[in-house]
C-alpha cells in the first residue's frame, strides 16, 4: 500500500510500467514510485501514487523495465578501477581477450604504441588483469618473458588479484630489485632456482614496495581522474554508492577534492589503512556525506590472495607451485600482535573496522582479536566486517554469528577462479564451500557480496549471477549447496550492504523518505532462467531522483561488455587520461588493490615532498 513520506505534495516524477522490486519485506513490489527532490515520498498501486501526480510531474515509463535500489558496492577500489582503466587489459575472456604469454606481451606492445603520451606520463609500460590461471601455459610470466616487450622501458604487469606483479629487467634495475636483495617482510621475491637472481615475479609487500617507485611522474589531477573514472564505471554497473576498501590519508583528499569539484557522481565511502594513519582516521571518520564522499572508518589486511597463493591457510595448499614446499600454506600481510592491537583500537575508538581475510589462518586470527576486543571494550554497535572470507570453515562462520561481524562474501570467484580453486588452490572438496553463503543463511545471517574491482569487473549482474548459480568458467556448479535465491542475492547487493555500512536507513531499499537511488534492469531477475542473469543488462542508474546512467549513453550493457573485451572501455578512459592536463590544467596542489594505492602515492608523496 501506498505510505506517504511527507504528507500530500507535488511529485517531481512518477515512475511506473515494470515491475518495482522494493528490498522491503513488507511491501516487497509496489506498481509506481513517486520522487520529491531526490527522496522516496511514495510507492504502492498507480491509484495510490496518482495522487502525487501534479501538472509539473515527469511521468517516467519503465516500458517492462524492472525498477530496484541502487546497488550498495559492499567492497571494491573506486580509485584503482581508475588505474585498471588506463592500463593494457591483460584480462581473459569474458572481460579481455588476454589467452596465452604470447597475446598478452602483443597487448603490451599494441598498448605501447597507442598510447605513448599515457606511457610517458607514468613512465613504463603497464598492463593489468592477467591471471596465470587462465593463461594457456598455466604460469606467471617471467621477466624474460616482458623483456620480449622493452628491454629499455620499465614495463610492469599486475595480476588480476592485485596481490602478485611481473617486472621486466629494467623495471627490477630501477626498484634496486638483485639476486641479493633479501625479501621484506610480508613478501616474496620469486627467483631462479640455480642462481637466485629474481624471475620478475613479486609477491605481495615485494611487489607494493617496487610498485611505489614507478609512479613518480603521476599528477594530483590524475589522481582524481582515476577516481572519477572508476566511479563513472561504477554508476554503467547501476552503483548508486561506491567504496574505495583500503585508502591512504594521502588519497582522502584528492578524492574531497574531486568530489567538491562536482566530479563525482555517485556517493562513496572510503575506509582508510589502520596501519598508516589512526589519527587521520579519528579524525575524519563520520556518517555524513560532504559532496557525496565521507571516510567510513578503518581498513585492515591480513593476508593476500587465494588465487595467487599468498591467502594465509590452516592447511597446505592443494597443489602450490612447484617451486614452493609441499606444506606451504601462505602467510600473513601483518602479525597477530599486529592484527589485535588494530582491532584493540578501532574498538576502543568506535571505529568501525573492516579486515581482509581470505584464508582460514588469517580468519582465526581476526575472530580472536575481535572476541578479545568485544571482551575488553563496552557493547557497541560497532559492525565489524570480514571482507572475502574465501576459505571460511563452517566454524568460523558460528564465529562470525557470534561476535556479530558482518560477512561481506565474494561469490564471484566461482566464475572466475572456481576452477582454478577445485584443481588448484584448495581441490574438490574444500572447493564446494568457497564464499560459502549458504552457511551463513543457514544462521539467519545476513552478508553482502561484491567485485573487489578491479580485481574483478565491476559487472554487478556477474556478481548476481555468481551468487545465484555458482557457476563457474568450465560450466561446473562449485558448492550447490552453498547457492541462495535471487532475492536473497539482490538483498545482499542492497539493503544488506546498506546496512554493514550504517546506511539502512537512507539507502538499500525502497520506502517513503529513502533516497531515491535506483538501477532500472532490462528483465525482473526473479522471473528468469537464473542461468541467464549475467545477461541482463543495466539500462540506468539514477542517484537522488537524478539519471547519471542511460544504456543509450555508452550502447548499452551488453555493448559495453563487448567493449570491455577489445580494450574500448579502458581506450575512452586513457584518452580522459591523456587530455586531462589539457582540460583542467595541472597546478601541483599528489595487498592487492588494498595496497596497491599505497605504493602509487608513494610516488605522489615524493612530489609534494619535492614541491614544498
Amino acid at each position: 500500500m501506498m505510505q506517504p513520506a511527507f504528507g500530500k505534495t507535488v511529485a517531481d516524477e512518477i515512475w511506473s510500467g515494470g515491475p518495482i522490486l522494493t528490498m522491503n519485506d513488507s511491501q516487497p513490489r509496489a506498481d509506481a514510485i513517486a520522487v520529491k527532490a531526490g527522496k522516496i515520498i511514495a510507492l504502492g498501486s498507480l491509484k495510490e501514487v496518482a495522487q502525487f501526480q501534479g501538472t509539473e510531474t515527469r511521468m517516467q515509463d519503465l516500458a517492462g523495465r524492472t525498477l530496484l535500489p541502487g546497488f550498495v558496492d559492499a567492497h571494491g577500489h573506486a580509485f584503482m578501477i581508475g588505474l585498471q582503466a588506463i592500463s593494457a587489459n591483460l584480462l581473459a575472456a569474458p572481460d579481455g581477450k588476454v589467452t596465452d604469454i604470447k597475446s598478452l606481451q602483443n597487448t603490451l606492445t599494441k598498448w605501447s604504441s597507442e598510447h605513448a603520451e599515457v606511457q610517458n606520463s607514468i613512465g613504463m609500460v603497464l598492463g593489468f588483469g592477467y591471471d596465470d590461471a587462465q593463461l594457456a601455459e598455466q604460469k606467471h610470466p617471467t621477466r624474460k618473458d616482458l623483456d620480449a616487450v622493452s628491454i629499455d622501458v620499465p614495463v610492469l604487469i599486475i595480476h588480476q588479484s592485485g596481490h602478485i606483479g611481473v617486472m621486466n629487467s629494467k623495471a627490477l634495475e630501477l626498484a634496486g630489485i638483485t639476486a641479493d636483495t633479501a625479501n621484506p617482510e610480508g613478501g616474496v621475491i620469486r627467483r631462479d632456482a640455480a642462481t637466485q637472481e629474481p624471475s620478475g615475479i613479486l609477491e605481495e609487500a615485494a611487489f607494493f614496495g617496487a610498485l611505489g617507485k614507478q609512479f613518480s611522474k603521476m599528477t594530483a589531477d590524475q589522481a582524481q581522474t582515476l577516481f572519477e573514472q572508476g566511479t563513472t564505471l561504477l554508476s554503467q554497473y547501476g552503483y548508486t554508492t561506491g567504496q574505495e576498501g583500503r585508502a591512504t590519508s594521502t588519497i582522502v583528499p584528492f578524492m574531497q577534492s574531486a568530489a567538491a569539484s562536482g566530479r563525482i557522481a555517485i556517493d562513496v565511502v572510503a575506509y582508510v589503512d589502520v596501519m598508516e594513519n589512526r589519527d587521520f582516521i579519528a579524525k575524519n571518520v563520520s556518517q555524513t556525506y560532504t559532496n557525496g564522499f565521507r571516510v567510513g572508518g578503518a581498513k585492515l589486511t591480513i593476508d593476500g590472495s587465494p588465487q595467487g597463493f599468498t591467502a594465509f591457510r590452516d592447511r597446505p595448499y592443494y597443489k602450490p607451485p612447484e617451486d614452493y614446499r609441499a606444506d606451504y600454506r601462505g602467510y600473513s600481510a601483518v602479525t597477530s600482535d599486529q592484527t589485535f592491537d588494530a582491532i584493540d583500537w578501532a574498538f576502543a575508538n568506535d571505529v568501525q573496522i573492516i579486515t581482509h581475510a581470505n584464508g582460514e589462518a588469517a580468519s582465526d586470527i581476526l575472530l580472536a582479536a575481535v572476541s578479545t576486543a568485544k571482551a575488553k571494550h563496552p557493547a557497541k554497535d560497532r559492525r565489524a566486517v570480514l571482507i572475502h572470507g574465501q576459505f571460511l570453515r563452517k566454524d568460523q562462520v558460528a564465529s562470525l554469528d557470534k561476535l556479530d561481524i558482518f560477512p561481506s562474501l565474494f561469490p564471484m570467484h566461482t566464475f572466475y577462479w572456481g576452477d582454478w580453486h577445485r584443481d588448484r588452490t584448495v581441490g574438490p572438496a574444500n572447493a564446494d564451500n568457497i564464499s560459502p553463503t549458504g552457511w551463513v543463511r543457514e544462521r539467519g545471517m545476513m552478508f553482502s557480496t561484491h567485485h573487489d574491482a578491479p580485481v574483478a569487473f565491476p559487472d554487478s549482474m556477474r556478481v548476481l549471477s555468481a551468487t545465484v548459480t555458482r557457476r563457474t568458467r568450465s560450466g561446473d556448479v562449485l558448492g550447490p549447496d552453498q547457492r541462495v535465491d535471487v532475492m536473497t542475492a539482490l538483498k545482499a547487493m542492497t539493503i544488506w550492504p546498506a546496512y554493514q555500512h550504517f546506511e539502512e536507513n537512507r539507502k538499500g531499499s525502497l520506502e517513503p523518505g529513502k533516497l531515491a537511488d535506483f538501477v532500472i534492469l532490462s528483465k525482473d531477475p526473479t522471473a528468469i532462467d537464473p542461468e541467464t542473469l549475467h545477461q541482463v543488462q543495466v539500462t540506468e542508474t539514477v542517484k537522488n531522483g537524478k539519471t547519471i546512467y542511460r544504456q543509450s549513453d555508452e550502447g548499452g550493457t551488453a555493448a559495453r561488455a563487448s567493449a570491455a573485451a577489445a580494450g574500448d572501455v579502458f581506450g575512452r578512459m586513457l584518452t580522459h587520461w591523456q587530455h586531462s592536463n589539457e582540460e583542467r590544467g595541472v597546478n601541483g596542489h599528489a595487498h592487492g588493490p588494498e595496497l596497491l594505492m599505497a605504493a602509487m602515492l608513494a610516488g605522489l608523496e615524493r612530489q609534494n615532498d619535492v614541491k614544498h
